[in-house]
């Protein structure tokens, strides 16, 4: 279903809020008929368009109102956040207070529709089919919030300018290599310069935060590699209302020619608001020919906005995002840059530069994961065994520490950065403390969808020598993270678990956002909408050994009910039957790359998953499910396998997912699945939960394995309603 139906009832919904004047019964009846229509026969969109027309113009006031609110909704091409629109369980409280549900005989709540993709639809047919409805859009707050946001949207605007005349270069030319320009921005209720989608700047997302307030300072963040830039970070004092002034950045292009590219980030105490990249075409000389290919010569792409309403109570209770790492692979070259930044004393730039992963880098995350998957997946480390002891311990940890440390070291070489001078991330580690938020944002060129992911949990960031003397620290179980007091701290002999990244921070890395297969700029969700019970899609392959003891141990956590699908028929059906109200979707099966079509997939009994099938599923997950991936034994299972699985989910409602970095053993992924899901279920955030669950594996099994899952979410990530223990 295309944008026009969504721009469409909106319109009418708005204009019905706004008319003064009652609508006569006849006209009441027309769209009674019409929101019938609209439930039963959505696909005859053309037919039912005319009608609704044909009486929208025969009531002049209701028309002028709904060609008012049109102009507005084609403004932002009908993209309205999905958080504004509420989900039918909820419209029909509003309208009619605590009913009591009635099931078909198929298994579908009445007056839920069967299979619909457009929640607009869904929404306005279930408004017309009721007498009245002018006086009743007038008494649904979301009909409010949505005309606030059409109202008053502003844009997240850049463009740049010569600096002697201070006269705006136009989109439509190029700029010249060695000169220098200003990049302006700014934010305001005029779309102007580079142009983009018409995505509005999130200011939903801090209507809780302004208080008394006529202004908010907003951290302004510029980088590229392809540019010169005079400073990284700068403040943009947002007003309430109207246009921000304009932050001048002086940028010179150091790329001889061709397409240079600049990230602009937009946050708010940490909290990544909007990002924008800008594509710009960049040449030799003046005058130089473009060739048609090339044009137009400024594009500017919306890589990310957050819709998330930021609250006082949520500021102040959740971690500031100390450090941020934006990672972003570059197709030309197959270089990936890492920006990092440093929060501990403002916004001010660790360190920034460009590496290779088909270099060290590459080698290093590669040598990593062969490690896990040892450790993981054979007699000799943990295949058989959830309880380990220190033997073990001794045999693996120092292994993965040696392996982690080069990585470490890869990522932060030394003389790299203009602020890191010579140290080998002395600087990094100290600006962290232990349980700080690492935010991990992965940003994907315009120029191709190369996804890459680095496993951040197995950073290892103290000195370690390759010795058969080197032990695991026999201390560590009686010493808290910083090892206050320890005397093995400074001995480079001794390997401390607590030097893991996945041991001492809580580490999210945003989904691959950027997509542009996805048809809205994806928004970033921090709550699970969950009623009682929790639905649970779990999808399985039969032949594993503990799944069946595993559905009644979930069970036993609090009040879930589960949805199993063995085969993909299975599947299709839970998720035809439903889409409105799954809130985690539980994959306890294979996975990998197709050996023939090098795609990834996910292995169901019977079938296997790939993008088209979640593709044609059309599915609308309306509380942002988490989808869990638990990949057992199988060889080529690891991030590459579902990384770009992520957009699907994403482009389905998700709101995050859990991956691992190599297959997980059978036994240790049920035991992990359940001590996780036990915290989610008490309402803790996910990203708190994983950082426990891992340091009382080790702790109290003695069992790395934690370090192998991975949060592609938001740290805050939680259920809106904690479950009820049995």
């Amino acid at each position: 279903m295309n944008s026009s139906v969504t721009k469409t009832l909106l319109a009418l919904l708005l204009a019905l809020r706004e008319l003064t004047v009652s609508l006569s019964p006849d006209e009441q009846v027309l769209l009674q008929d019409i929101g019938q229509q609209l439930a039963l026969d959505p696909d005859d969109w053309d037919f039912i368009r005319e009608e609704l027309i044909e009486m929208i113009q025969a009531n002049s006031a209701l028309n002028h109102i709904y060609q008012s609110n049109k102009v507005k909704l084609d403004a932002l091409d009908g993209r309205i956040p999905r958080e504004l629109l509420p989900s039918l369980a909820y419209l029909e409280k509003e309208l009619f207070g605590d009913i009591k549900e009635i099931t078909t005989f198929d298994g579908q709540i009445k007056g839920e529709p069967n299979n619909q993709p457009n929640p607009v639809i869904s929404l306005t047919s279930s408004i017309l089919r009721l007498s009245n409805q002018d006086h009743t859009v007038k008494q649904l707050p979301f009909i409010q919030e949505i005309s606030d946001y059409v109202e008053n949207y502003r844009y997240f605007n850049t463009y740049f300018a010569n600096p002697d005349e201070r006269t705006t270069v136009p989109p439509s030319e190029p700029l010249i290599h060695g000169q220098t320009y200003l990049l302006l921005v700014d934010i305001s209720p005029e779309r102007k310069g580079i142009e983009s989608e018409p995505t509005p700047f999130p200011d939903q997302a801090l209507a809780q935060v302004w208080n008394d307030s006529e202004s908010l300072p907003l951290d302004l963040v510029v980088a590229s590699k392809d540019f010169n830039i005079d400073a990284i970070v700068k403040k943009l004092t947002l007003p309430r209302s109207g246009a921000s002034d304009s932050i001048q950045f002086t940028v010179k292009p150091n790329l001889f020619e061709g397409r240079g590219y600049i990230q602009v980030d937009l946050l708010y105490r940490g909290y990544l608001l909007q990002s924008k990249q800008l594509a710009v075409l960049i040449i030799p000389v003046a005058g130089a020919e473009i060739p048609e290919s090339l044009r137009p010569p400024q594009t500017a792409t919306i890589t990310f906005t957050t819709t998330d309403l930021l609250t006082h109570e949520k500021l102040a209770l959740l971690p500031e995002r100390f450090l941020t790492v934006d990672v972003q692979v570059d197709t030309r070259d197959g270089s990936t840059d890492l920006r990092f930044l440093d929060r501990t004393q403002g916004n001010q730039e660790l360190v920034s530069y460009s590496t290779n992963l088909q270099s060290g880098l590459g080698s290093a995350i590669a040598r990593v994961r062969q490690k896990l998957h040892s450790m993981a997946a054979t007699k000799e480390g943990y295949q058989f065994k959830t309880q380990g002891d220190m033997k073990l311990l001794n045999t693996w940890l120092p292994q993965l520490a040696d392996a982690g440390r080069y990585l470490y070291r890869s990522l932060l070489p030394e003389n790299k950065g203009r602020t890191l001078g010579e140290d080998n991330g002395e600087k990094l580690r100290a600006a962290l403390k232990p349980d700080s938020v690492i935010q991990v944002n992965p940003i994907n060129p315009i120029l191709g969808l190369g996804k890459t992911t680095i496993p951040w949990a197995l950073l290892y960031e103290r000195k370690v020598m390759t010795s058969k003397e080197v032990h695991v620290c026999e201390d560590f179980l009686h010493h808290d993270i910083d090892c206050t007091d320890c005397p093995f701290k400074d001995n480079y002999k001794v390997v401390c678990p607590h030097a893991f990244w996945g041991y001492r921070y809580a580490i999210e890395q945003l989904p691959a956002w950027t997509s542009g297969e996805l048809s809205q700029t994806p928004s970033l969700v921090w709550q699970i909408a969950n009623n009682q019970p929790l639905y649970i899609n779990f999808n399985v392959w039969r032949d594993f050994r503990f799944w069946k003891n595993h559905l009644p141990k979930i069970e036993q956590l609090g009040y879930v009910k589960m949805l199993v699908a063995e085969e993909i028929m299975e599947l299709e059906n839970i998720w035809a039957t439903y889409s409105s109200d799954l809130d985690i979707v539980y994959f306890y099966c294979h996975g990998g790359i197709d050996e023939t079509e090098q795609l990834p997939y996910l292995q169901l009994s019977d079938d296997k998953i790939s993008s088209n099938f979640l593709e044609a599923c059309e599915v609308n997950w309306q509380h942002r499910p988490l989808v869990l991936l638990n990949g057992c034994a199988t060889g080529d299972y690891g991030p590459d396998s579902y990384i770009s699985l992520i957009d699907d989910f994403r482009a389905a409602g998700a709101s995050g997912v859990i991956g691992t970095e190599c297959p997980v053993p059978e036994l240790f992924a049920e035991l992990y699945a359940i001590t996780l899901l036990k915290r989610v279920f008490r309402g803790e955030p996910l990203g708190q939960a994983m950082l426990t669950v891992r340091r009382e594996m080790l702790q109290q099994n003695l069992n790395p394995l934690g370090l192998v899952y991975s949060l592609y979410a938001p740290y805050e990530i939680a259920l809106a309603r904690a479950l009820a223990h049995n």
